[in-house]
């Protein structure tokens, strides 16, 4: 393991340590504590990516031996803290939630660790409450958001805090969900609960912990990112999500430990808050140590330092491994399970800037489930392994399509159609074209690669020379050229239904059909209906303007 290394953002305060001259009585008025803190695990335990089935950067084993490290070198107070979506995220917590009805492994694996204390993310309702509730009970440790409101009730539907006491040091944590939820996911799945604004409910609940639970410290844990630029200030687009430069600007906060948008943001002081947020899948282990001063019976920080620890040259817990091996040999084989035989190759590089067999096989699948007319869907990663012709396994479906989401079709107009495919044209950003050579797509960095939607059962040219909002041409069904007022039948799945994305119109469209089956489940049942596979291409959508339509057309950034 590397040796432990301090980021340079320190306290102007001079240094606390006790000298010779100094009294007892002085010495007692000082204090030390340390924070280690993860967020987004995805159920990342053991340093493997099952998916690519390889080896991966970094896993709750390793936090384990890092967090005993600490423990092992400091003789005062360490919390072990979490910003939230730990029981969502890879087939190991999927499987033990949804087909072997299991305790999620990831929180078993937190109980090992000593973990004090988790805040809420919005993955951990993927699959539903009554499993959310089930991996709650299971914790020794509390599962926190303030701002998730009981309906019946108008309180806290988790524990808004945890009060940690060392001597006569309190340490109040409070925990934050992100309050777009409802935007992302199925109604059932969050049914009697309303989520407020992240800055709100920390305006109401610091001065609890500050008054009336006479809390010398107050931390918050927050299943958020930040809705600005830190180099420039200026917004990000995303404060319909992240809260945390509002959350820094909420008095009586001393530590933000963030999370959500899968950032490496190392400790700092943001607005007189030391924040942070550490990268996703226990990359990265957040270490923050305070020292601490009594001052009229009050304990605060007069000094800190902090890192960001990257956990990939630490060495796996053996004890830690060895607890879950039997569960990973379960999730391998059921992974390598086949589904079906490919007759080509099949690969997802290049799939936003043209039609192919990947996308094509997801939008087959949800028209078969639906029986819809049109089919929404878009490539959801990167890192999708290459298939070779052979076998399908369960293991490359889970790499295709990486979230348990399930279908919803809804009934939409021909302009409602054209309106979708141009939010998701907004992608497409010009086009470089050199004699002899072919044309490059011009991309916008700023629109997430997993809101670039196609749609199957029509045909449509995206031209990226055109201003954005007029960049959808030639959209027709069945030949014709669609008619604004003709109404069609479309799935989608039901982050896209709810409004993940901000697509229009998919949130308030009759629904006419719902499935509670996942995405994967139906690529599967596809496959085995269509044993074996033979991978195609309609090339029912193009990218390019109508002069260079024939010209090899190339993605720049992909």
């Amino acid at each position: 393991m590397k040796p432990r290394r301090f980021s340079a953002v320190f306290s102007v305060v001079a240094v606390l340590a006790t000298g010779p001259g100094e009294s007892a009585e002085r010495a007692s008025d000082r204090r030390q504590l340390t924070l280690l803190h993860t967020s987004d695990v995805h159920g990342q335990l053991l340093p493997y990516d099952d998916l690519r089935n390889t080896s991966a950067r970094g896993s709750l084993a390793q936090i384990a031996t890092m967090v005993e490290e600490v423990r092992s070198e400091v003789d005062h107070l360490v919390l072990v803290l979490d910003s939230g979506d730990t029981i969502q995220g890879n087939p190991l917590e999927r499987f033990a939630h949804i087909r072997w009805g299991r305790p999620s492994p990831t929180i078993e694996a937190m109980k090992r660790i000593g973990y004090d204390a988790m805040a809420v993310g919005n993955h951990e309702f993927n699959f539903g409450l009554d499993n959310l509730r089930r991996a709650e009970a299971r914790a020794n440790f509390p599962f926190l958001s303030a701002n998730t409101i009981a309906e019946e009730t108008g309180k806290p539907a988790f524990p808004p805090h945890r009060i940690v006491e060392s001597g006569d040091l309190r340490i109040g944590v409070l925990g934050l969900t992100t309050p777009n939820i409802p935007n992302w996911e199925r109604p059932e799945n969050y049914r009697g609960l309303q989520f407020e604004p992240m800055d709100e409910a920390a305006r109401r609940w610091v001065p609890v912990l500050r008054e009336q639970e006479e809390c010398d410290l107050v931390v918050v844990l927050a299943h958020t990112g930040l809705e600005v630029d830190l180099a420039s200030g200026e917004s990000n687009g995303t404060a319909y999500e992240n809260f945390g430069w509002r959350l820094t600007r909420v008095p009586g906060i001393d530590v933000l430990l963030t999370g959500h948008s899968h950032r490496d943001v190392a400790p700092r002081v943001l607005n007189g808050v030391i924040a942070s947020q550490p990268q996703a899948r226990a990359r990265v282990l957040t270490r923050i140590d305070l020292e601490l001063e009594r001052v009229d019976g009050r304990w605060s920080i007069v000094a800190w330092h902090g890192d960001n620890l990257a956990t990939e040259d630490a060495a796996p817990d053996e004890d830690f491994v060895a607890a879950f091996a039997a569960t990973r040999r379960d999730v391998v084989a059921a992974l390598d399970a086949p589904i079906t035989t490919v007759t080509a190759p099949v690969s997802v590089a290049g799939c936003r800037i043209a039609d192919c067999a990947a996308t094509d096989l997801i939008h087959e699948a949800q028209l078969e489930a639906s029986g819809a007319q049109l089919s929404l869907a878009s490539l959801l990663s990167d890192r999708t392994p290459k298939l070779a012709p052979g076998p399908v396994s369960w293991r490359w479906v889970h790499g295709l399509y990486v979230y348990p989401n399930t279908l919803v079709a809804v009934r939409v107009t021909g302009q409602q159609v054209k309106d979708i495919l141009e939010h998701a044209a907004r992608y497409y950003d010009g086009l470089e074209c050199e004699s002899g050579v072919g044309c490059t797509v011009l991309t916008d960095p700023d629109v997430r690669r997993y809101n670039v939607d196609s749609m199957a059962g029509v045909d449509y040219r995206i031209d990226p020379t055109r201003a954005e909002g007029d960049r959808v041409r030639d959209l027709r069904y069945r030949g014709l050229a669609i008619d604004v007022d003709q109404t069609f039948t479309l799935v989608c799945n039901n982050y896209r239904a709810a409004g993940g994305g901000h697509f229009p119109h998919l949130d308030s469209a009759e629904v006419v059909w719902t499935s509670s089956k996942e995405v994967t489940e139906q690529i599967g049942e596809y496959l085995e209906h269509n044993d074996p596979w033979r991978p195609a291409v309609d090339g029912n959508w193009t990218v390019g303007p109508e002069v260079v339509a024939e010209r090899e057309v190339v993605a720049r950034g992909g």
